[in-house]
């Protein structure tokens, strides 16, 4: 996968090979509010509790795609906002994603429903010593199109969410060998609910360097039915 890594002394091209991706689940850096959010799930959706916290998923490779309009089976599925870490050659570099969760399927398996649909992620990465000391203040944010209409759907800073050498001390611990890999890292509260959307656009806002990374991609249901 080819990325443009935006720095501060310019952008160069990112060609990564990566061996595994990685999702991590239930990555709120607030305890309460990450095991509300886990409630919510349970109430909502009949997502069962997990057995430890956060959650480590690795999804097949092919999951990861930079396409605009994407295809899901159902009507239940939605996209989240998230930090990505791209590590290549034991360097770091920040991404954009969404993890697009098949929200029916994730009642009956986590692994499978976070398997089972394409995970976007944006083109371009930002190297991870420009942000580090300042990485508490970097936004999220993203947006459903709903009946026509844009509205937001999440919000939160990076503050938010585990750090980056949580995330990979926890890797490193349970699964081993992390490099040449991509992980997304969990997400924001959702705003009203789950939502689901025509269209998912989403965003991450360094306000210190004045720059984002952004994308958006559309979601076309599949019908279930046989034709």
């Amino acid at each position: 996968m080819c990325f443009t890594v935006q720095g501060k002394n310019g952008e160069k091209p990112l060609e990564l090979n990566y061996e595994r991706v990685f999702a991590i689940g239930y990555a709120g850096r607030n305890i309460e509010k990450t095991m509300e959010h886990i409630k919510e799930l349970e109430r909502e959706l009949g997502v069962p509790a997990p057995k430890k916290i956060p959650t480590i998923f690795q999804c097949g490779n092919y999951v990861l795609t930079q396409e605009k309009k994407l295809a899901f089976v159902g009507e239940k599925t939605c996209g989240e906002v998230e930090y990505v870490i791209v590590i290549k050659d034991k360097t770091i570099y920040i991404g954009l994603g969404s993890d697009h969760t098949d929200r029916e399927l994730e009642a009956a398996s986590v692994p499978k429903a976070k398997q089972i649909c394409a995970k976007p992620i944006c083109d371009t990465v930002w190297e991870y010593e420009d942000v580090k000391d300042h990485w508490d203040e970097i936004e999220l944010h993203s947006w459903q199109t709903l009946d026509g209409t844009e509205v937001l759907y999440q919000e939160g800073t990076l503050a938010d969410i585990l750090p980056v050498e949580t995330i990979l001390k926890e890797l490193d611990e349970r699964v081993g060998g992390i490099d040449n890999c991509v992980i997304f890292s969990g997400t924001v509260p959702v705003k009203d609910g789950f939502r689901f959307g025509s269209k998912f656009r989403y965003e991450m806002e360094d306000k210190k360097l004045n720059r984002k990374l952004s994308s958006e991609y559309e979601v076309d249901v599949i019908s279930e039915e046989e034709r």
